[in-house]
Parts: structure tokens; sequence; C-alpha cells
């Protein structure tokens, strides 16, 4: 375990403020050169609560140690600390489990920026780090924060951001729904698709899977009753368990779709 410049563990009572300069950030980078860097750039903007770590376990220990603390991550490639640090902090019962989380990536590609928002954070951006993006992110996240969703298969901030060519916001399913836009099934189907399309685009094959295999389903029934609706949640919990360890040997994801298409095949035998 790696750290430096932890000020202090002990919680700072203090007024709430809506500058983000006035709150406790952890930068989570192993090299310690840039970790410094994007302190130094910090601190010179007014942050005096800085902190640096070179890994997870570190980060994510220190986190728990401060009240409403920033969290500024490297996700710069697949053995970046982003993504477990995220991922971990968004699935365990933290009080800070809702911590900003920016994401400092070296690729701006939509399936990197997908799978960042999809891991839960709350903004992205590109190395080399510009002071002055870096800052507006900060800004948009403490003064602008989106709504926190906790569901089964995603935990973090509100990804339904952008609007529709008719105006709705995108992906609000359920509302569809209510407002008799759409069928369950069509619904169900849609999620299915959008499953396997986000994984496409993230390079993730065996995690796109689960979407075809989701959709080879509902495509047999007629309407989403209980049994329906615990087949897509167990494809939703397949989904996060593959994001959950996509660093983990290609035989052993594999395995798990495999599993989770052997069930569904005798559900749909039964």
């Amino acid at each position: 375990m790696q750290f430096d410049d932890l000020a202090t563990s002990t919680p700072v009572q203090r007024t709430v403020s809506a500058r983000w300069q006035d709150r406790p950030i952890l930068i989570v980078d192993p090299s310690n050169f840039l970790r410094r860097l994007v302190a130094d750039v910090l601190r010179h903007a007014g942050a005096d609560r800085v902190s640096t770590f070179g890994d997870i376990e570190a980060g994510l220990n220190a986190a728990t140690g401060f009240a409403r603390p920033i969290i500024i991550a490297d996700w710069s490639e697949k053995g970046s600390p982003g993504p477990a640090l995220t991922r971990a902090l968004r699935r365990k019962n933290l009080p800070v489990r809702r911590a900003p989380i920016i994401a400092l990536g070296s690729t701006g590609q939509l399936r990197e920026v997908e799978r960042a928002r999809d891991a839960g954070v709350n903004g992205f951006v590109l190395r080399p780090v510009s002071p002055a993006m870096l800052f507006s992110r900060l800004d948009e996240t403490v003064r602008r924060p989106r709504a926190y969703v906790e569901t089964d298969s995603f935990a973090g901030p509100d990804r339904r951001i952008r609007p529709n060519q008719d105006g709705r916001i995108a992906w609000k399913r359920g509302p569809d729904v209510e407002a008799g836009l759409a069928t369950p099934l069509e619904a169900a189907l849609a999620q299915a698709d959008a499953m396997a399309a986000a994984m496409m685009r993230q390079g993730d094959m065996i995690a796109a899977r689960v979407g075809r295999s989701l959709r080879q389903y509902l495509e047999t029934v007629k309407d989403i009753g209980p049994r329906e609706t615990e087949i897509i949640t167990l494809h939703r919990s397949a989904l996060r368990r593959l994001q959950e360890f996509e660093g983990a040997p290609p035989a052993h994801r594999n395995e798990l779709v495999n599993g989770l298409e052997k069930i569904t095949a005798r559900r749909l035998a039964a």
C-alpha cells in the first residue's frame, strides 16, 4: 500500500460549501509524478486539503476517513485503479459511497467514456490534464450534482442526461411504459439491445452476449411477469459481475456467460 500527503484521517467539521476547493480531494494514481502534478494544480487553485495515493486499497481506506470527499482517479489503461476503485466504492455499504469521482483517461473514445459512466463516475477528463477542464468538471460536480441512482445493476450518478429527438430523456423506460409509449415487453427488449450495444462499443464481446441472451429469451414470451422479471434480473446481475471482473481471464468470464445461457435455456424448456 502506497500513500503520501495524507493530512488527517479525522473528518473535519465545516460549514457545507459549494466550492470544491473547500472539500477534501483524494487523488489515486500509480504514477508518483502524475498524482503530484494534479495535486499541485489543485493546490494552486486554492484547494488546501489534497491527499494522494498510489493504489486502490490506500485510496479506498482513506476515503472512509473524510467527510464529503471528492476522488480523482487514473483511468488511462485497463490496469488503472479507476474502474476497480469506482465499483468498489459504489458497491460497498459506506457513508462515502456516493462521493463524486472524476476519471482521468487517456482516450476520449465513446466506449471508454461509457465504461467510466457505467462504472459510476461523475465526470471524465482527458490527459494531459487541462486545468480549465478539470476545474469545470469539479465545479459541475459540486454545484449541479446529478441524482444518485442505486439499483441491482448500477450505482452512481444518473446516466440519463441526454434528450432524445422528441425531447424526452433517454433510457427512461419506466416512465415510458407508464405513459403508454411502450409495453413492458417492448421496453425489456429495448433494454436487452442497449446492453448488447453498449458492451460491443466498449469492445467487450463476452459481456455483449448477456444482452443477446436476454433478447433471445424475451423473443419467446408474450408478456413480462414474475418469471420474466427474474430472468431479466439474472442477466443484469451477470452483466454487473462481468464488468466488475473485466480484468479476469477470458475463460473465467466465458464460463459465467455459459452458465447464464444454460439457466436461460432450462427456463425456456420448462
